[in-house]
Formats: structure tokens, sequence, C-alpha cells
């Protein structure tokens, strides 16, 4: 039973974190401005929010520190990388499409989970795979500008995607090191200090309100707080990874209802459907 509430708080919160964003990005920012910025200060309240985790269990350290710090290094560069890169290119991206693209994650942590933490999945559950990313290629074609191009943003948001799976893997590594309070603390400390370094950097400033800050910073917060407890319950990166994906019939349903994004629906309900039957094959 637990397991059960634990993905649907999970659907719920990485349904309502991605479609707030997107209203954000298209009604408070027409200029797409100071988003490294905007990311950095939307860490921090998530960073502020992490001192509850030790509810859950009491936080501690173990395991090799040099190994705890290489860990907390990808976790930090990694993540900054995918925040910037998402945030940017959600201006430009609809909020189901972007759930779909971001999703290449899942291959990703699949595939390093299986190399390196000895969670891989069995035949059925990859053939399940295979199929929720053939849902990621059907939606995404609106963003084909060649054979094998696409526009700029479709990458940015397709990088960030490919860089998630690296965090995904080394948090879920960090966990399994020194616990789940003290793993997912380092992990999103570390994503909070590379965002300010690159906000040092580039002397990024951001338009948007405290209000939109503190609201932004809190949804993803229980989005990434019930990543992480799914992850923590179930024991399983990959398979996780993938039952996980069936959030993108949630956005693209919510999306067209709360944000009016209808626009090549057809394609959309294909792409829906094979994802569905993927997701069949999870179980």
């Amino acid at each position: 039973m637990i397991i059960i509430l634990s993905y649907i708080f999970y659907f719920i919160a990485a349904s309502v974190s991605p479609l707030q964003r997107r209203w954000l990005a298209v009604n408070k920012n027409v200029g797409n401005t100071g988003q490294i910025n905007f990311t950095f200060q939307v860490m921090l309240v998530i960073t502020i929010l992490s001192v509850f985790l030790p509810l859950f269990e009491p936080m501690h350290f173990t395991g090799n520190p040099f190994k705890l710090v290489v860990l907390s290094l990808i976790c930090g560069v990694f993540g900054a990388i995918t925040f910037v890169f998402s945030y940017t290119a959600q201006r430009h991206i609809e909020a189901g499409v972007t759930s779909i693209i971001g999703n290449v994650y899942t291959p990703v942590a699949i595939i390093l989970s299986t190399l390196f933490l000895s969670e891989g999945l069995n035949t059925t559950q990859i053939l399940g795979t295979v199929l929720l990313l053939a849902g990621v290629v059907v939606v995404s074609k609106k963003h084909r500008i060649g054979r094998f191009k696409f526009d700029k943003y479709f990458i940015m948001m397709l990088l960030s995607g490919v860089f998630l799976g690296f965090v995904v893997v080394a948090e879920r590594a960090l966990q399994k090191t020194t616990g789940f309070s003290a793993g997912t603390m380092l992990s999103w400390w570390s994503q909070c200090l590379f965002l300010g370094i690159a906000v040092l950097i580039t002397k990024s400033k951001n338009v948007y309100s405290h209000k939109d800050i503190l609201i932004t910073g809190t949804l993803r917060f229980f989005q990434a707080l019930s990543w992480v407890t799914l992850i923590f319950i179930v024991g399983n990166l990959s398979l996780v990874s993938s039952i996980t994906t069936f959030k993108v019939v949630i956005v693209f349903i919510a999306a067209a209802i709360f944000l009016k994004e209808r626009e090549d629906v057809p394609r959309k309900i294909l792409g829906s459907i094979i994802a569905l039957a993927g997701l069949l094959l999870m179980k």
C-alpha cells in the first residue's frame, strides 16, 4: 500500500511542478531572461526545505569520504546543467512535450544503474522501456528541423534529460553509501552550490517575484521529495525510472486542460498510447 501511495504522490507532484513552471515561463518572463539566477533561487528554496529530510531517516555520514565527494560533485555539476537547460527551454516547448523529452533520463539511468548499481531490468521491462521511448520520439516530431536535426531548445531539453540520468544514479549511489537523508542532502546542496557559482560568474538576474520563486521552489521540492522517497521505498532505480515515465500522459492531459496546449493532439494521443503500452510491461 505504501508503494502505491508513493507512486500517487510522485505522479501528482511531478505533474504540477512542470505545469506551473511552463505557465510561469510563458506569462511572467516573455524575454526568457535570468534563468540561471532563477534556477539558483529555486534550488536554494529546495535546499532549505531539505532540513526536513532527517524526519524520514536520521542523518549520518558513512563510507569513503573521497567517494562521497566525487558523487556529490557529479550531482552538483550535472544537476546545475540540468536545471539551467530545462528552465531555459521551458519557455519554448509545451509542458507535455517537455515532460516526454526530459524522460530520456530513463534509458541513461537504466544503463548507468545496471553498470554501477546492479539494479537492471528484465527482458519484458526493457521492452516496455523501448515502447515508452518510442512514445517520446512520436510526440517530439514538431521540433525536428531536418532529418537528424532538432531546434536548439529541443536539444537543450534533451541534454537536460541526459544529464539528469547521471544525477539520479549518482544521487542513488550517495543514498546507498551514506543513507537516504545524508545522501539526498549532499546531492541537493551540491547542486545549489554550483548554481550559485554559475550566478556569480554570469552575474545573472531574474525578473520573478519572491512569491513566484517560493511557489516554484516549494513545488519543485515536493517533486524531488516524491522521487527520492519512491527510490527509497522501492529500492530499484531502473524500475522506478521506467514506471514513472507514465507521468507524461498525465502532464499532456493537464496541459491541454489548464494551459490550453492542444496543438497536434492526434500525435500526442498516439504517443501516449505507445507510452501506456510500455507502462503495462513495467508491471
